[in-house]
């Protein structure tokens, strides 16, 4: 399973915003693509402006192919990319549970 975490600082005075827009992209993304294993939208609640998604697929090419071609993730990220000071993406292979 390929797991992808993204960690994102958004700007002051926007955190209402991207979390609308995280919550909806993360909706879509599990109603419409079957192989969305997880994605979870995470803020941390000491510093509000600070997000985290953790998004599974069974693996890259359905993350790098499949997700991030579909209309509704070029809809969030143009709806956010004002929004995001910074953004930091890592990526996983899960080993454990199977």
């Amino acid at each position: 399973m390929f797991v992808i975490i993204v960690d994102i600082v958004v700007k002051d005075g926007f955190e209402e915003r991207f979390r609308e827009a995280a919550i909806l992209q993360g909706e879509t993304s599990r109603d419409e693509e079957p192989d969305c294993l997880r994605f979870d939208v995470l803020q941390n609640p000491e510093e509000l402006n600070r997000f985290t998604l953790c998004e599974a697929y069974p693996d890259e090419a359905t993350f790098s192919e499949v997700h991030r071609k579909t209309p509704h993730f070029a809809r969030y990220a143009e709806m956010t990319a004002p929004l995001v000071e910074s953004k930091q993406v890592r990526a996983f292979t899960r080993i454990w549970p199977e």
